[in-house]
């Protein structure tokens, strides 16, 4: 066996003991130790592939953010938001180290290494932002309202919507809950910015 594939191998290994442990735990409560005594990789091993735990953490946060996209790339949503949400649903209930971990960086304030997990983060805002735009422009906007109004405003009320609930998080305690009202609420918003809260009789001719 070639040592390029051998590395790849091992790296690949790790990564998935690791995303259990992260997944499992939280970046707080993981423990090299317990990837080593599980899984039966030595520590050296980890390290000699892994800067450190951190770089550790991180690989996985992008590793889970990465899978996620895969999962959710190539279906065809067009304007139906509840078949999104069931797909995104779908994979969270499937891969819950993997939920556990994209959701530690949206609703977990880590200052320890912020910018590489605001990168990460970004990578996956960007990618659902993207799939709300292919929606925005396959609707008839009302009078007014531009394709970059509808964009400002989601990106907005995406980023109220997660301090709020990052902050409801960190006071409870209850990731899990955390986790299933932020699917809730974000379902109910996406429902109201496309569609609206009232029944209007006709819009209005300029």
């Amino acid at each position: 066996m070639k040592k390029s594939l051998k590395t790849k191998i091992t790296k690949e290994k790790i990564l998935k003991a690791a995303v259990e442990e992260f997944g499992t735990y939280g970046y707080e409560g993981a423990s090299v130790n317990r990837i080593c005594e599980k899984h039966g990789i030595s520590k050296g091993l980890i390290y000699h592939n892994f800067e450190s735990r951190d770089n550790l953490y991180l690989c996985c946060a992008e590793e889970a953010v990465n899978k996620f996209i895969n999962f959710m790339s190539g279906k065809d949503f067009s304007a139906d938001v509840n078949l999104y949400m069931k797909e995104r649903y779908k994979f969270f209930e499937e891969n819950p180290f993997c939920s556990k971990l994209i959701f530690g960086i949206i609703l977990t304030d880590n200052k320890d290494f912020s910018e590489q997990i605001l990168k990460i983060k970004d990578k996956f805002d960007s990618f659902n932002k993207g799939l709300y735009i292919n929606t925005v422009e396959s609707l008839n906007l009302r009078n007014g309202v531009s394709k970059e109004d509808a964009v400002k405003y989601y990106s907005l009320m995406q980023n109220m919507l997660n301090s709020y609930l990052s902050v409801e998080n960190n006071s409870d305690g209850n990731f899990d809950f955390a986790v299933s009202n932020h699917e809730k609420a974000l379902a109910k918003l996406l429902d109201f910015m496309l569609y609206g809260i009232a029944r209007e009789k006709e819009e209005k001719k300029q």
